[in-house]
């Protein structure tokens, strides 16, 4: 990718853009390659990673989601409006934050951490509570099937 392409994709988020331009120059920004999608990505790393026999994929290793990568884009046009002190007025609910109590949370992601059908064969190897443990943190039920779930 060429200097000038990412300053390019760099200016949508200072010019008054839209949603789908934010979140289409975001993952174009993320990718490393300008054909295939961040989703593809991501599942070639891991599929790669399961190839050479790795016993767990670190979910921090691979790319994000597109839509993860959609809310990380969102969240950072709001950031650089406020930064730059732009006259628009926007709200930050608008742009991948969301409010809980008193606190500005950002959307990390409105899809489930894995397909269902895997989210139904692993376990998280927890002994008791779940709820202070990583598979809860990561979305992930406790399940009773299959043993070792590493983030």
């Amino acid at each position: 990718m060429s200097s000038q392409y990412l300053q390019e994709k760099a200016m949508t988020f200072l010019n008054d853009s839209n949603h789908n331009e934010i979140a289409k120059a975001g993952e174009e920004k993320f990718s490393r390659l300008e054909l295939e999608s961040l989703d593809l990505q991501r599942y070639r790393k891991f599929a790669s990673k399961v190839l050479v026999g790795n016993i767990y994929v670190q979910v921090h290793s691979l790319p994000p989601t597109s839509n993860a990568a959609k809310f990380h884009s969102l969240r950072t046009f709001y950031q650089s409006k406020i930064w730059i002190q732009d006259d628009v007025e926007i709200h930050p609910i608008y742009w991948g934050w969301y409010t809980s109590g008193n606190k500005l949370l950002p959307i990390r992601s409105t899809l489930p951490p894995a397909p269902d059908k895997l989210l139904k064969t692993i376990r998280c190897n927890c002994k008791q509570n779940c709820d202070s443990k990583r598979c809860r943190k990561h979305g992930i039920d406790c399940s009773i099937t299959v043993v070792n779930f590493e983030v």
